[in-house]
Protein backbone atom coordinates (compact mmCIF):
# COMPACT_ATOMS: atom_id res chain seq x y z
CA UNK A 1 0.00 0.00 0.00
CA UNK A 2 1.33 3.44 -0.91
CA UNK A 3 2.29 5.63 2.03
CA UNK A 4 1.78 9.37 1.56
CA UNK A 5 3.52 11.83 3.85
CA UNK A 6 1.95 15.20 4.54
CA UNK A 7 3.61 18.06 6.41
CA UNK A 8 2.08 21.23 7.82
CA UNK A 9 4.22 24.34 8.31
CA UNK A 10 3.59 27.87 9.56
CA UNK A 11 4.80 30.67 7.27
CA UNK A 12 5.09 33.17 10.13
CA UNK A 13 8.85 32.77 10.53
CA UNK A 14 11.16 35.38 12.09
CA UNK A 15 12.66 37.92 9.71
CA UNK A 16 16.16 36.63 10.39
CA UNK A 17 15.12 33.16 9.16
CA UNK A 18 14.08 34.35 5.70
CA UNK A 19 17.53 34.68 4.05
CA UNK A 20 18.37 31.02 4.71
CA UNK A 21 15.06 30.04 3.14
CA UNK A 22 15.23 32.42 0.18
CA UNK A 23 18.63 31.12 -0.90
CA UNK A 24 17.06 27.71 -1.60
CA UNK A 25 14.81 29.06 -4.38
CA UNK A 26 15.71 28.63 -8.04
CA UNK A 27 15.68 31.35 -10.70
CA UNK A 28 12.07 30.70 -11.74
CA UNK A 29 10.86 30.92 -8.15
CA UNK A 30 12.81 34.13 -7.64
CA UNK A 31 11.17 35.64 -10.73
CA UNK A 32 7.73 34.67 -9.45
CA UNK A 33 8.58 36.01 -6.01
CA UNK A 34 9.60 39.36 -7.52
CA UNK A 35 6.14 39.81 -9.06
CA UNK A 36 4.33 39.49 -5.70
CA UNK A 37 3.36 42.90 -4.36
CA UNK A 38 2.23 42.34 -0.77
CA UNK A 39 5.06 41.69 1.73
CA UNK A 40 3.06 39.07 3.63
CA UNK A 41 2.39 37.16 0.41
CA UNK A 42 6.07 37.41 -0.51
CA UNK A 43 7.03 35.90 2.83
CA UNK A 44 4.50 33.10 2.46
CA UNK A 45 5.82 32.27 -1.01
CA UNK A 46 9.41 32.00 0.21
CA UNK A 47 8.48 29.78 3.14
CA UNK A 48 6.17 27.53 1.12
CA UNK A 49 8.67 26.80 -1.61
CA UNK A 50 11.72 26.58 0.65
CA UNK A 51 9.93 24.17 3.00
CA UNK A 52 8.92 22.03 0.02
CA UNK A 53 12.54 21.93 -1.14
CA UNK A 54 13.79 20.98 2.32
CA UNK A 55 11.27 18.17 2.71
CA UNK A 56 11.75 16.71 -0.76
CA UNK A 57 15.51 17.06 -0.48
CA UNK A 58 15.43 15.04 2.73
CA UNK A 59 13.35 12.31 1.08
CA UNK A 60 15.63 12.10 -1.96
CA UNK A 61 18.88 12.77 -0.10
CA UNK A 62 19.40 15.74 -2.42
CA UNK A 63 20.51 19.36 -1.83
CA UNK A 64 17.28 21.38 -1.57
CA UNK A 65 18.59 24.16 -3.81
CA UNK A 66 19.45 21.63 -6.56
CA UNK A 67 15.87 20.41 -7.09
CA UNK A 68 14.28 21.40 -10.40
CA UNK A 69 10.65 21.49 -11.45
CA UNK A 70 8.85 21.29 -14.78
CA UNK A 71 5.24 22.45 -15.25
CA UNK A 72 2.55 21.05 -17.52
CA UNK A 73 0.14 23.18 -19.55
CA UNK A 74 -2.07 23.72 -16.50
CA UNK A 75 0.82 24.62 -14.21
CA UNK A 76 1.16 21.30 -12.35
CA UNK A 77 4.79 20.95 -11.18
CA UNK A 78 6.81 17.75 -11.30
CA UNK A 79 10.41 17.02 -10.45
CA UNK A 80 12.87 17.00 -13.31
CA UNK A 81 16.63 16.92 -13.74
CA UNK A 82 19.02 14.79 -11.68
CA UNK A 83 16.73 14.37 -8.64
CA UNK A 84 13.39 12.64 -9.27
CA UNK A 85 11.60 9.58 -7.95
CA UNK A 86 8.69 10.96 -5.93
CA UNK A 87 5.51 12.92 -6.62
CA UNK A 88 5.08 16.20 -4.73
CA UNK A 89 2.35 18.76 -4.27
CA UNK A 90 2.07 22.00 -2.31
CA UNK A 91 -0.83 24.03 -0.94
CA UNK A 92 -0.97 27.14 1.20
CA UNK A 93 -3.84 29.02 2.77
CA UNK A 94 -3.38 32.03 4.99
CA UNK A 95 -0.20 31.52 6.99
CA UNK A 96 -0.22 27.73 6.67
CA UNK A 97 1.64 25.54 4.19
CA UNK A 98 0.86 21.89 3.42
CA UNK A 99 3.16 19.61 1.42
CA UNK A 100 2.37 16.06 0.27
CA UNK A 101 4.93 13.52 -0.98
CA UNK A 102 3.85 10.29 -2.70
CA UNK A 103 6.34 7.52 -3.52
CA UNK A 104 5.01 6.91 -7.03
CA UNK A 105 1.40 7.95 -7.71
CA UNK A 106 0.55 11.52 -8.82
CA UNK A 107 -0.61 13.44 -5.76
CA UNK A 108 -2.60 16.56 -5.03
CA UNK A 109 -3.09 18.23 -1.67
CA UNK A 110 -5.25 21.19 -0.72
CA UNK A 111 -5.71 23.26 2.41
CA UNK A 112 -8.76 25.53 2.56
CA UNK A 113 -9.70 28.17 5.09
CA UNK A 114 -13.32 28.12 6.27
CA UNK A 115 -14.70 31.58 5.42
CA UNK A 116 -17.87 32.37 7.39
CA UNK A 117 -18.41 35.60 5.43
CA UNK A 118 -18.52 33.82 2.08
CA UNK A 119 -21.86 33.26 0.37
CA UNK A 120 -21.03 29.58 0.05
CA UNK A 121 -24.55 28.62 -1.05
CA UNK A 122 -24.28 30.90 -4.08
CA UNK A 123 -20.77 29.68 -4.83
CA UNK A 124 -21.89 26.06 -4.59
CA UNK A 125 -24.86 26.68 -6.90
CA UNK A 126 -22.46 28.20 -9.43
CA UNK A 127 -19.70 25.60 -9.33
CA UNK A 128 -20.86 22.38 -7.62
CA UNK A 129 -23.22 19.67 -8.88
CA UNK A 130 -26.78 20.25 -7.64
CA UNK A 131 -26.64 17.49 -5.02
CA UNK A 132 -23.50 18.99 -3.48
CA UNK A 133 -24.91 22.50 -3.59
CA UNK A 134 -27.74 21.27 -1.37
CA UNK A 135 -25.18 20.02 1.19
CA UNK A 136 -23.79 23.47 1.93
CA UNK A 137 -27.05 25.11 2.97
CA UNK A 138 -27.97 25.62 6.61
CA UNK A 139 -25.85 25.18 9.73
CA UNK A 140 -22.34 23.99 9.04
CA UNK A 141 -22.58 24.93 5.40
CA UNK A 142 -19.34 26.88 5.35
CA UNK A 143 -17.41 23.95 6.80
CA UNK A 144 -18.92 21.53 4.29
CA UNK A 145 -18.24 23.93 1.43
CA UNK A 146 -14.55 24.20 2.39
CA UNK A 147 -14.24 20.43 2.86
CA UNK A 148 -15.71 19.74 -0.58
CA UNK A 149 -13.56 22.43 -2.18
CA UNK A 150 -10.43 20.90 -0.65
CA UNK A 151 -11.37 17.50 -2.06
CA UNK A 152 -12.04 18.96 -5.50
CA UNK A 153 -8.85 20.99 -5.64
CA UNK A 154 -6.72 18.08 -4.43
CA UNK A 155 -8.27 16.00 -7.23
CA UNK A 156 -7.54 18.66 -9.85
CA UNK A 157 -3.95 19.02 -8.66
CA UNK A 158 -3.36 15.26 -8.71
CA UNK A 159 -4.79 15.09 -12.24
CA UNK A 160 -2.90 18.15 -13.46
CA UNK A 161 -6.18 19.48 -14.81
CA UNK A 162 -8.16 22.72 -14.73
CA UNK A 163 -10.03 23.77 -11.60
CA UNK A 164 -13.32 24.73 -13.27
CA UNK A 165 -13.93 21.21 -14.54
CA UNK A 166 -12.86 19.68 -11.24
CA UNK A 167 -15.35 21.79 -9.29
CA UNK A 168 -18.14 20.14 -11.27
CA UNK A 169 -16.91 16.64 -10.38
CA UNK A 170 -18.94 15.03 -7.55
CA UNK A 171 -16.72 14.24 -4.55
CA UNK A 172 -19.22 14.06 -1.66
CA UNK A 173 -19.62 11.00 0.52
CA UNK A 174 -17.86 9.24 3.37
CA UNK A 175 -14.08 9.45 3.00
CA UNK A 176 -12.15 8.07 1.32
CA UNK A 177 -13.96 8.48 -1.99
CA UNK A 178 -13.00 7.18 -5.43
CA UNK A 179 -14.01 9.45 -8.31
CA UNK A 180 -13.48 9.54 -12.06
CA UNK A 181 -11.57 12.40 -13.66
CA UNK A 182 -10.08 10.99 -16.87
CA UNK A 183 -9.34 7.91 -14.79
CA UNK A 184 -9.88 6.97 -11.15
CA UNK A 185 -8.60 9.02 -8.21
CA UNK A 186 -8.86 8.25 -4.52
CA UNK A 187 -9.41 11.19 -2.14
CA UNK A 188 -8.94 11.21 1.63
CA UNK A 189 -9.69 13.97 4.12
CA UNK A 190 -6.82 15.24 6.27
CA UNK A 191 -6.62 16.56 9.78
CA UNK A 192 -6.32 20.35 9.67
CA UNK A 193 -6.08 23.17 12.22
CA UNK A 194 -9.27 24.76 13.49
CA UNK A 195 -10.83 26.94 10.82
CA UNK A 196 -9.36 24.92 7.93
CA UNK A 197 -10.23 21.82 5.93
CA UNK A 198 -7.79 19.70 3.91
CA UNK A 199 -7.69 16.73 1.56
CA UNK A 200 -5.21 14.65 -0.42
CA UNK A 201 -5.82 12.81 -3.70
CA UNK A 202 -3.81 10.12 -5.49
CA UNK A 203 -4.17 8.80 -9.01
CA UNK A 204 -5.71 5.33 -9.05
CA UNK A 205 -8.33 3.71 -6.89
CA UNK A 206 -6.00 1.65 -4.72
CA UNK A 207 -5.96 2.45 -0.97
CA UNK A 208 -3.11 4.43 0.57
CA UNK A 209 -2.05 5.45 4.04
CA UNK A 210 -1.32 8.98 5.18
CA UNK A 211 1.16 10.11 7.82
CA UNK A 212 0.81 13.75 8.90
CA UNK A 213 3.57 15.73 10.55
CA UNK A 214 4.34 19.30 11.58
CA UNK A 215 7.43 20.90 10.08
CA UNK A 216 9.27 23.80 11.68
CA UNK A 217 9.93 26.22 8.82
CA UNK A 218 12.38 28.49 10.64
Amino acid sequence: MDAVEVWLADARVPDDALPALAVLLDDDERRRHATIVHPIDRRRFVVAHAVTRRLVGAVLDAPPHALRWAHNANGKPSLTGPYTGVEVNLSHSGDLVMVAVSPRRPVGVDLQRVMPGLDCAAMARRFYPPGEADLVTGDGGHERFAALWARKESLVKAAGARLTRGLATPVAGPAPVVVQHDGPFRIADLAAPEGFRAAVALAGEEPFTVTQRVHGAA
